[in-house]
């Protein structure tokens, strides 16, 4: 299946697809983390015929229904193997936090024992970012630990 991504300056990206039953199909992703899912007219290929505007939590709650990330999946896989791991996916705040600051600023390995393993931005994931990467607003932060290191890094990063 090929999925078409079209940049949309100050609002995300759009990615469109056609469905083996021929509807034409696009998931607007937009930087706040909502998700607007357009099914396009049959007749009209530039009109719509429904949208549903989805909040960030509600489109997590859809990808979970629909099967899920190979990472979501893996990551399950990986705490049941390993007593004691903590994951959390921290949403970076407007301001605060680390906001505007990079890894490296807040120190959160070195304070907190957590690891910072991937981030998703605008729709992107980033897998392993190094100590010079800088935190936005808006940025999904994945952290794992223990228990106790994965609430302190979540702090630091929040706020």
């Amino acid at each position: 299946m090929e999925v078409f991504e079209t940049p949309l300056p100050g609002v995300g990206s759009r990615y469109e697809f056609t469905t083996q039953a021929g509807d034409r199909l696009a998931i607007v992703a937009r930087r706040d983390r909502r998700r607007d899912l357009v099914l396009y007219d049959d007749a009209d290929p530039d009109a719509c015929r429904a949208t549903i505007e989805l909040t960030g939590e509600e489109s997590s709650v859809v990808v979970e229904l629909l099967g899920g990330t190979k990472l979501t999946e893996r990551l399950s896989d990986l705490r049941h193997e390993v007593e004691g791991l903590a994951i959390e996916w921290v949403t970076m705040p407007d301001a605060g936090g680390l906001t505007g600051r990079t890894i490296g600023d807040g120190t959160i390995r070195t304070a907190t024992g957590a690891s910072v393993v991937a981030v998703i931005r605008s729709g992107a994931s980033i897998p392993g970012p190094g100590p010079d990467f800088r935190f936005s607003a808006g940025d999904i932060v994945l952290v794992i630990g223990s228990t106790a290191a994965v609430q302190a890094a979540a702090t630091t990063l929040a706020g």
